[in-house]
C-alpha cells in the first residue's frame, strides 16, 4: 500500500504592501478579484485559492 500524494503547497506571493489583491491566476482557472488587508498581521491567505500573500521582511507595509 503507498502513501497519497499530499496536495502541492499554496502559492507564496512576497509583497511589498499589507494591502493586496487577488484574482486566483486570473483566466478559465481563476477567481472573482478579492482584496485582503494584512491588519496586524505579515501575512494573509486568500479564502478562494489558498495562495498566501506575505509581507516582504522590512517593507512598511503601507501601499495603496
Amino acid at each position: 500500500m503507498s502513501d497519497p500524494v499530499p496536495p502541492p503547497a499554496p502559492e507564496i506571493i512576497v509583497v511589498t504592501s499589507k494591502r493586496v489583491k487577488c484574482d486566483g491566476g486570473g483566466g478559465a482557472l481563476g477567481h472573482p478579484v478579492v482584496f485582503y488587508d494584512m491588519g496586524e498581521d505579515d501575512f494573509v491567505e486568500c479564502l478562494y485559492c489558498d495562495r498566501r500573500f506575505v509581507l516582504q521582511a522590512g517593507a512598511g507595509g503601507h501601499g495603496h
